[in-house]
């Protein structure tokens, strides 16, 4: 592995550079700095700049000895510009294959590579993938890397080419346009003077406007002058903390399946379905003769019945601290679930007060949610270990789907994962 050049169309991109988080706002000041510390032979720095969301800036570091030439883009930060999120990519281009790594929008320090070597490519894009907590993985077909995409890495890019390498050196030109800059601000800095009063004066006008407007809206809105841009946001809701752990959710449906009528003559089982707080089965008949239980619910055309049992009240858990989603991927991963993980959307945010009419942003909550889908031949089973002390996890639906001979089948498990937002 190592740094150069890679050809994408008719464009040249710059490989290999070594990424860094910025440690301040200064992000050139900090790039040139880092370049120039002792044992660092960078000729070059590329800059990604911070997103409003609160990701910090980053650089990266290039040298001239690996082909690498000032206002050439970089491979990694343009593709991480174009392709945001926690993704690993493999792609094949003329001069080898380059493996990159972004991680919550950030290029990992060593996630701009280059290989010669396709195996070695492969291996270092596996290791990636053991860590968890990914998106998205892109691979050549040939890999064979499950659940991976192959999408031409011409799309992905999409010829963008807004991060590019300027040179850590100054040069000449500029040191004697910053002489002549100098000296014109020294000539004009009485004028400067005289202009900047008079800005003021008008500043100063321009703000009593401003304010005497903004209380006219306070008034029209029917709120309070100083506060209505900023008003007080409820905390979010903990829901999963008002509903019951999930062992106690599968003990109570293996339970109740048990008071459900499995073989009934004259009829054969679809399917059970429990929530926690009912448990309900459907029947379909068939032509046997047939005397139904009697508090079966059966339609007029007398071939579906239903039957709905309620169950015992659970305890909700009460406060509990949630996980990172990446120990709950390692889990995940660890355990070989029975099935899958997808990330879904935010909880809605809560609703302002009535009657008011003010700006209503409230902020995300500090967690995010995945569902998940597991399937299990009998109750618990694998599901005690699967949640067994996992904060954050919630049942919804457990739904029993009898095998062919009406005796044996299994169970298709749904809920949700809250995990801290990081």
């Amino acid at each position: 592995m190592g740094s150069g050049v890679a050809t994408v169309g008719r464009r040249v991109y710059a490989v290999g550079l070594y990424w860094e988080n910025s440690p301040s706002s200064r992000v050139v000041a900090a790039a040139k700095e880092a370049a120039n510390q002792p044992g660092q032979k960078a000729d070059f720095y590329a800059v990604r700049a911070g997103q409003k969301d609160g990701h910090v800036p980053q650089f990266g570091l290039g040298q001239e000895s690996a082909g690498h030439k000032a206002d050439m883009p970089s491979f990694a930060g343009c593709l991480a510009n174009q392709q945001m999120g926690s993704w690993v990519g493999a792609f094949r281009l003329r001069e080898g294959t380059v493996v990159t790594v972004v991680r919550d929008d950030l290029i990992v320090p060593d996630g701009d590579q280059l290989f010669l070597d396709e195996g070695d490519a492969r291996e270092r894009l596996l290791q990636e993938i053991s860590f968890g907590g990914l998106q998205r993985i892109y691979a050549p077909e040939s890999w064979a890397i499950p659940a991976a995409d192959n999408m031409p890495i011409s799309l992905l890019l999409d010829e963008r080419r807004d991060v590019k390498l300027q040179s850590v050196k100054t040069s000449k030109a500029l040191l004697v346009g910053g002489a002549l800059l100098a000296v014109l601000l020294i000539a004009g800095l009485g004028l400067t003077l005289y202009f900047q009063n008079e800005a003021e004066k008008q500043a100063a006008l321009d703000a009593e406007k401003m304010s005497a407007l903004a209380r006219a809206k306070a008034i029209a809105n029917n709120v309070a002058y100083g506060t209505q841009d900023e008003p007080v946001y409820p905390p979010p809701e903990r829901k999963w903390e008002d509903k019951p752990e999930p062992l106690d959710v599968f003990e109570a449906c293996r339970v109740g399946i048990n008071g459900i009528p499995l073989g009934i003559a004259g009829w054969r089982l679809g399917t059970v379905k429990c929530d926690g707080v009912n448990i309900s089965a459907q029947w379909s008949r068939t032509k046997d003769n047939t005397v139904p239980p009697k508090d079966w619910v059966i339609n007029t055309e007398g071939n579906v019945a239903t039957l709905t049992v309620p169950l015992p009240k659970l305890t909700p858990r009460g406060h509990e601290d949630l996980a990172n989603p990446n120990d709950i991927t390692r889990r995940y991963l660890a355990q070989n679930w029975t099935g899958i993980l997808k990330r879904i959307p935010d909880d809605p945010p809560p609703p302002p007060p009535p009657d008011y009419k003010g700006k209503w942003n409230p902020p995300p909550p500090p967690w995010v949610k995945r569902s998940f889908t597991l399937s299990v031949q009998q109750l618990p089973s694998l599901l005690s270990s699967y949640f067994h002390d996992l904060p954050g996890a919630t049942a919804s639906s457990l739904v029993y789907t009898p095998g062919t001979s009406g005796t044996s089948g299994s169970w298709s498990v749904e809920g949700v994962i809250y995990e801290n937002r990081i």
